[in-house]
């Protein structure tokens, strides 16, 4: 019996399966040791945007951004229960005995929760057989406001507080997909966390300054799809790395989504689809200077995600442009009025920084000024026939008619840099960017006030505007609320990012800096052909604050990289 059982016992052992292993080699405990690191950094890196968001999240309500929605929101308001309570047929225009009734008690220019939602009630509560039909238009003005009213009532209730919490939900929902996407990239999740961190410090900026009181203000509006543009940059900029997957292109497709959403909001948010279609351009170029060392495959997926995604946005813009034709009603394009907002005006308002243009025509950052150089140039060139039929002569110019307006400010604009073509190019290469970084100066923190305030002192109303932006200063200061880069909260949310940033590979890295540029190029685009005021910087404040904390992290990592390295040696 014994010897049976050694025979068995022997033979139990010779079994292959019961081989003990043999013990890791060193590369191999070191590549899995890399990919614990790998992967706790990526955990790490979520957290630290999860706190990034929750910390922007917490200083709009402190600044009570959901009871202050500003003056385009509450002007909205009666368009959207127009539609919601009464199913009035005409979108982005109001039943007039809504908008009576809405405004009988309120102030829109102070308006708060405590005014507004007892205005909704009371719209709420009126009888429907004499609401009537008759109806007017939204001012001159992007309309889409009132879609993103409309479905914050239907998700989260018929009071003002709905349209904040909506629009944090779309910027958490885009940061959702993004993460989606790269969590597996701490350099990706330091651009996301950057990004957050820079808006909680500009926030207070945008809610206290005269000119926008909010984040929902429609200038300010474009912030929203920022997150979005970049992560379409980076899975572009990704692509000559890494191969494009199903996953990559839905996420993709839904932030396109929200970047058209976006427009839909704020007709200048075409600069993200001017900056992904330069980038797009760029990253094929990139594939096909390098085509001798980069692999078939890497080429290859680089075209596949260049390419879906400008179709995307192509596709976005063109379905957006078939919406509003369709939808708009007609008054909007009969020349009366005009279906989103004036361009060439705001283009040529920028000439007033350039000071022998400011001089001869008598320019100011003021809309009155443009108007009347528009009505100086058309007696220069004996068209006061245009003028008189665009409405020029109705007192202090609220007669005109934007839709038939802007394109002769195109004309006045082309007239003016064809005899001046070294003044024009001066403005936009070197008097617009001087005083954009000038006014990131002054919002960071690096100088007292804001600059080239004179181009603000207008001949029609003074220097109105010229003190709002001192006030705020002030106020700013007051308060503590510059947004000063080195604030401690932020740099205690981004600095762990240079730790983490060992975990992340070269190629990655490139892609995550180049992405980066790109959306700071792009967000100068704005600021760049129209005015850097101090109620038009949001953007660009936003992108150089995300670059600077990437480039300070990086630099870091770089750092202790070659400590550790040192250290080893």
């Amino acid at each position: 019996m014994t010897a049976v059982s050694s025979e068995k016992t022997s033979r139990a052992f010779s079994k292959p399966d019961c081989v003990p292993p043999s013990p890791l080699s060193d590369v191999e405990r070191g590549s899995r040791r890399s990919e614990r690191w790998a992967l706790v950094a990526s955990l790490l890196g979520v957290l630290l945007v999860v706190a990034a968001f929750g910390l922007t999240v917490w200083r709009a309500w402190a600044l009570e951004v959901q009871t202050r929605p500003g003056v385009w929101v509450v002007d909205a308001v009666p368009a959207a229960l127009s539609e919601l309570l009464f199913g009035h047929p005409k979108k982005y225009t109001v039943l007039a005995t809504v908008r009576q009734r809405f405004f009988s008690r309120l102030n829109r220019e102070n308006a708060t929760a405590r005014t507004i939602n007892p205005a909704i009630r009371q719209v709420a509560d009126m009888d429907r057989a004499t609401v009537g039909d008759g109806y007017v238009l939204l001012g001159p003005d992007d309309k889409g406001i009132v879609d993103l009213i409309a479905v914050s009532f239907r998700l989260f209730g018929y009071r003002i507080e709905s349209v904040t919490i909506a629009y944090f939900a779309l910027l958490g929902l885009s940061c959702a997909l993004y993460l989606a996407a790269f969590w597996r990239r701490p350099a990706a999740l330091l651009l996301l966390a950057s990004i957050l961190g820079t808006l909680y410090l500009v926030m207070p900026m945008l809610v206290l300054n005269p000119q926008l009181r909010s984040v929902l203000a429609l200038r300010a509006l474009p912030i929203l799809s920022m997150v979005a543009c970049l992560h379409i940059l980076l899975f572009m900029a990704s692509s000559l790395r890494e191969r494009v997957g199903p996953l990559g292109l839905v996420l993709a497709a839904a932030q396109v989504a929200l970047i058209a959403f976006t427009m839909h909001l704020r007709s200048t948010t075409m600069w993200q689809v001017a900056t992904i279609l330069g980038c797009g351009v760029l990253v094929l170029l990139v594939g096909h200077m390098r085509r001798a060392t980069l692999p078939q495959t890497a080429r290859r997926s680089a075209l596949v995600a260049v390419g879906a995604s400008l179709g995307l946005v192509a596709a976005g813009y063109l379905t957006l442009a078939a919406y509003q034709a369709t939808v708009f009603p007609e008054e909007y394009r009969r020349g009366d009025e005009i279906a989103t907002r004036v361009f060439w005006h705001n283009i040529f308002s920028g000439f007033a920084y350039h000071p022998a243009m400011s001089e001869r025509y008598a320019l100011r950052v003021d809309d009155v000024s443009i108007t009347a150089a528009t009505r100086d140039y058309l007696a220069e060139i004996d068209r006061l026939d245009i003028w008189r039929d665009i409405g020029g002569e109705v007192p202090d110019f609220v007669g005109i008619k934007f839709a038939t307006y802007d394109p002769v400010v195109r004309d006045m604009l082309i007239a003016r840099c064809s005899a001046y073509p070294g003044e024009c190019l001066e403005t936009v290469a070197f008097y617009k960017p001087r005083s954009l970084m000038g006014s990131l100066a002054w919002l960071y923190g690096l100088r007292a006030e804001p600059p080239d305030l004179q181009v603000f002192e207008s001949r029609y109303f003074g220097d109105i505007v010229k003190r709002q932006f001192l006030d705020l200063s002030q106020l700013l200061d007051e308060r503590g609320q510059r947004a000063y880069l080195w604030s401690p909260l932020v740099l205690a949310l981004l600095l762990p990012f240079a730790v983490l940033l060992l975990a992340e590979s070269r190629g990655h890295l490139w892609a995550a800096v180049s992405a980066g540029v790109g959306l700071l190029l792009g967000s100068l685009i704005p600021t760049v052909a129209g005015y850097a005021a101090l109620h038009t910087i949001g953007e660009p404040a936003i992108a150089v604050g995300m670059v600077a904390y990437l480039g300070l992290c990086v630099g870091l990592s770089v750092v202790l990289r070659r400590m550790v390295a040192a250290r080893r040696a």
